[in-house]
């Protein structure tokens, strides 16, 4: 079979391509095989089982893989899941394609007269502003702005949208490269390889400027073009920083001669809208932020009276401002979650496009928002309309995280548990250690796994893909708890059943399970946005009780509960331990090194520390105060992320692995 037609579609099966007179999508392969097998099936019911089956013979059954691969095939069919007109959901049966209702929706065309009378009403009462007009949200084809096989990154289009600067390498071997899109030119405009970030051009597309980072020196500089020849006529150097970061993705040049960008200050992590004058190479802060906000993104408006400012407000907490340059006021119009990777304006100055981890959001100045949607499991950033509007570029990220194991024995021989192309992390031991659990977001998908003896088992599809907050154990062992921001699911691993219990706060993280009654220990995020308190969130009640010492709200970072219910917590130096009448005391001091990590197994209380060639655990004796210190180097940049109960074996994850991509949606 290599082609049928779904109402006003033509299927290609061969070239994985689904297209209408409005639209045209390449899917994913599976989805095309899962899309041809209901077409073989048109009609019929068919379960869940049925279809895995067919399109993955030989691979453990995984319902998550057909939920996943329906979900975009609807999309691809231009179908709403709530009211499908193709793929009907069949509740604990399965899927059937009806092509009766696909066959009676072809013959229903709108008179002419129909689409006169609309289109005159639109106009009469002022529907569509020029602005809305121009704005295009439906998108259907995702293509490679280049085909290099490097690492492309910190995309910047030139304001004409006839060039986009890229930085293109790993590293300290990057380079700034300049890509044509009418001829697709591309020339490299750096001689010397370094580390380039945050590009920004000048108003008139005749400079642009750069963030570079060489034997730690870290500047700000710009080089003027020669567009005629697509090279570099001269270098500048505007400013260097040592006590600051620049955290800006983009530089945003003004006409004015000053470059506006975001910086950390190194010792505190406190963040700043600051600008740089080119003239006088000096630099101005603008706006700091206060309090929990910490500033990650700005974007100029067209006509440069506004900046956009993106913040990150709290846990799972984005916030959208708008300040006004005129009188440096400021308003915030939107509230988003699960993280903000990219933010730029419209080429019309009336919406923001927001790189929202795995999706696009357009939002206008009043805060209302529209997804635009596209096939898309990667993590989206710095996603842009070109001048046009038509098209939006941006940059595609896959990260791949693995989970390595070592024992205390061979401390130095890792060996990889869990292998795949997608992030796997926060692995936590069963009470018994003899398993563990770990979350995994394969293909956009956050959900949870159980390692045991080799294997991996899905124990929790997390249905609506909600950002979850850690994991706990039961401590008989038959049950996992995991949080999202306004519900806790508590997963029966013997059934593979689980309960959705809904609960009144704030997104908290989950610790550790109370050994004598049935309550959690959480921790959640301050008003300074770095520090972590403690509570107790009571599973009956589902009250949250902080726990507090002195009269004050404790500060910390690792915690850990005895077996009688103790309270140990740490800032970055110090371990202290919480009575039950809120008293507290002071069990141990690190020298140099930050705390990471705290667990308690009978009398002995395991201190994990950070060195910069590895770790210390030091096993301090709760009754006689001596300690064990045992120093584990790290000499691959693994991460040590947990620890079984008894200290005998450490789980790892593997540094990051980033493949960068960009791209251009039409």
């Amino acid at each position: 079979m290599t082609g049928f037609r779904i109402g006003n579609f033509d299927v290609d099966v061969s070239r994985c391509k689904i297209s209408s007179a409005e639209s045209e999508q390449v899917v994913e392969p599976k989805v095309m095989d899962v899309l041809q097998f209901l077409y073989s099936q048109r009609g019929k019911v068919v379960s869940q089982e049925d279809i895995f089956a067919a399109v993955w013979p030989n691979a453990v059954f995984s319902p998550s893989n057909v939920q996943r691969n329906i979900a975009l095939l609807r999309k691809a069919l231009k179908e709403d899941s709530k009211s499908p007109q193709f793929i009907i959901t069949h509740p604990k049966r399965g899927y059937c394609l009806e092509l009766d209702k696909e066959e009676s929706s072809q013959g229903v065309k709108w008179p002419i007269f129909v689409f006169i009378a609309v289109t005159v009403i639109c106009i009469a009462g002022g529907w569509f502003s020029f602005s809305k007009q121009i704005i295009k949200t439906d998108f259907s084809v995702l293509v490679p702005v280049t085909s290099n096989e490097e690492n492309e990154s910190y995309q910047s289009q030139s304001h004409s949208g006839d060039y986009l600067a890229f930085v293109r390498g790993d590293d300290n071997k990057q380079h700034i490269w300049l890509k044509e899109f009418k001829t697709g030119k591309e020339v490299k405009l750096t001689r010397n390889p370094s580390t380039y970030t945050s590009l920004g051009w000048s108003p008139d597309d005749r400079a642009l400027a750069f963030i570079e980072t060489y034997n730690d020196a870290v500047q700000l500089a710009y080089f003027n073009l020669d567009m005629l020849n697509l090279t570099t006529l001269s270098y500048s150097k505007i400013l260097e920083f040592k006590e600051y970061l620049v955290t800006s993705q983009q530089l945003q040049w003004a006409n004015n001669n000053q470059i506006y960008f975001i910086e950390r200050q190194k010792n505190n992590n406190e963040t700043q809208l600051s600008l740089a004058n080119i003239e006088t190479k000096r630099k101005k802060v603008i706006k700091a932020s206060v309090g929990q906000d910490w500033l990650k993104l700005h974007a100029l408006s067209p006509d440069q009276t506004q900046l956009a400012l993106g913040y990150e407000a709290g846990q799972n907490n984005y916030r959208i401002d708008i300040l006004n340059l005129s009188d440096n006021s400021s308003k915030a119009i939107a509230i988003v979650e699960n993280g903000i990777q990219g933010l730029s304006w419209h080429p019309s100055g009336e919406y923001l496009l927001i790189s929202n981890t795995n999706k696009l959001v357009l939002i206008d100045r009043q805060g209302n928002s529209t997804d635009i949607a596209f096939n898309n499991y990667q993590i989206i950033r710095d996603a842009s309309y070109t001048p046009s509007g038509e098209e939006i570029l941006m940059e595609l990220v896959n990260i791949d995280v693995d989970i390595l194991r070592s024992t205390n024995t061979t401390p130095q021989q890792y060996e990889k548990l869990i292998d795949t192309s997608s992030v796997d992390f926060l692995p936590v031991f069963s009470p018994d250690s003899s398993k563990f659990v770990f979350e995994s977001h394969r293909f956009g998908l956050k959900q949870l796994f159980l390692y045991e003896q080799g294997k991996q088992t899905l124990i929790f599809a997390n249905p609506n893909n909600e950002e979850l907050f850690g994991v706990v154990w039961s401590k008989n062992g038959e049950e996992v708890i995991t949080a999202s921001k306004d519900k806790l699911f508590r997963i029966n691993l013997n059934s593979g059943d689980y309960q959705e219990i809904p609960h009144p706060h704030h997104s908290f993280y989950l610790r550790e399970k109370f050994n004598n009654e049935d309550a959690i220990l959480v921790s959640y995020r301050s008003e300074d946005g770095v520090t972590f308190h403690p509570a107790k969130l009571d599973m009956q009640t589902l009250s949250l009780t902080p726990f507090t010492g002195q009269g004050e709200r404790l500060a910390c970072y690792a915690m850990a509960l005895d077996k009688y219910d103790r309270v140990y917590f740490s800032n970055n130096k110090q371990v202290f331990r919480l009575a039950h009448d809120n008293s507290f005391e002071q069990l141990w001091q690190a020298d140099d090194n930050d705390i990471i990590g705290l667990a308690v197994d009978d009398q002995t209380l395991n201190i994990t520390s950070e060195q910069h060639d590895g770790y210390l655990l030091t096993m301090l004796n709760l009754h006689s105060a001596r300690s064990e210190v045992r120093h584990i180097v790290n000499e691959k940049g693994n991460m040590l992320i947990n620890a079984s109960h008894d200290s005998t074996q450490f789980l790892y994850l593997t540094k990051p692995k980033r493949t960068r991509t960009l791209v251009r949606l039409r």
